[in-house]
């Protein structure tokens, strides 16, 4: 499979799927089937023919700071680069970068007020909000509590309700006005969690229990799409050679359920700002830490209609712990790292979807 990622760098001739018309050449992997190559060729974001266009990635400009495991969200189609390690010596910072695609500039934005790193994160309109995370060094193993949010409109950090537990590594979505945040690291910051919470951001400033995630895990990917929230792989406790989980779970706030859906073609742990739903439904997963304690370059998307994943070209370099979002045609992967614990301040866009 890694060969087939890694062959998938080259020149591949994609399309988008619109909104509601499903991709046509999805490859089935959940039962360990051979990936196809995502999108329909001749297919625009709109669904008009376009003629056969190939994807490649080109650098953009770096990140004013190198820095791996930051948090990610997209607010008025900039990127926001928020915290992360600085060093292998797992140094943090609060340091948050806004990357304009339209103009490859950067910018420097307002300094986090709550956890550097491991958030859950979730943009609401011109607003961000972060629930949780680990304060300082991790290897202090400080969990918060903490929500903050970003105020668009008065350009202010604004505390939230605080989390009933502190925790970190958690999966997080919005799914309609509902921020789901469910399991991650415990108080302890070393036991996996399976506790669900939810925040109507549209009534009373209060956290209210859902159904658990059925298997507890850390460091997945959070997305939402269709009126479900998923959690995407993750690893069990801090495992990194061994303990990276497939698993893909789909929660129903109508049924307050859990599913199993197809799993990750490769478990991986390190994706928490790597993956990002998009406009067509589909969840884009990029790199992460795969078993073996490896960065990966795969670029992947998992279809929720199909219950399918199908991959992109993989990036230039293997990473970890980057931050991706989809801007309009183009997808934006800036920092992480290559080895385990060394930062990276590239940037790659893909082009284009």
């Amino acid at each position: 499979m890694q060969k087939a990622l890694l062959l998938s760098s080259l020149a591949l001739v994609i399309g988008c799927s619109s909104s509601d018309q499903a991709p046509t050449n999805a490859g089935n992997a959940g039962s360990g089937g051979v990936l196809n190559q995502a999108g329909s060729a001749g297919q625009t974001e709109g669904g008009g023919s376009a003629g056969a266009f190939t994807f490649t990635w080109t650098e953009g400009k770096p990140c004013p700071v190198a820095r791996f495991e930051a948090s990610g969200a997209v607010v008025q189609d900039e990127l926001w680069v928020m915290g992360g390690f600085l060093s292998s010596a797992l140094d943090v910072t609060p340091r948050v970068d806004i990357y304009d695609p339209s103009t490859d500039s950067w910018r420097s934005g307002p300094a986090l007020r709550g956890a550097e790193t491991h958030p859950g994160v979730v943009s609401v309109g011109n607003d961000i909000v972060l629930a949780g995370g680990f304060a300082g060094n991790v290897i202090s193993r400080i969990t918060t509590a903490g929500v903050w949010r970003w105020n668009g409109a008065d350009a202010a950090w604004v505390a939230g309700p605080d989390l009933p537990t502190p925790r970190a590594a958690v999966f997080a979505a919005l799914v309609g006005t509902q921020l789901h945040v469910a399991g991650g690291l415990a108080i302890d910051g070393d036991t996996d969690s399976g506790e669900h919470l939810v925040w109507d951001l549209a009534g009373a400033p209060v956290w209210v229990d859902a159904e658990p995630l059925k298997n507890p895990r850390n460091h997945g990917g959070g997305a939402a799409s269709g009126g479900r929230f998923f959690a995407f792989s993750g690893r069990h406790g801090w495992d990194e050679v061994t303990g990276d989980d497939p698993a893909l779970d789909a929660f129903d706030p109508a049924t307050d359920s859990w599913t199993p859906r197809a799993p990750m073609p490769v478990p991986r742990s390190e994706i928490g700002a790597a993956t990002v739903a998009m406009s067509d439904g589909r969840v884009l997963v990029v790199g992460g830490s795969i078993p073996g304690k490896q960065p990966s370059g795969d670029v992947l998307i998992y279809d929720p209609r199909l219950d399918q994943w199908s991959t992109l070209p993989s990036l230039p370099v293997p990473l970890k712990g980057v931050v991706a979002a989809r801007i309009g045609a183009k997808v934006v992967v800036t920092t992480g790292s290559p080895t385990s614990t060394d930062p990276t301040a590239t940037t790659y866009i893909g082009c284009c979807l």
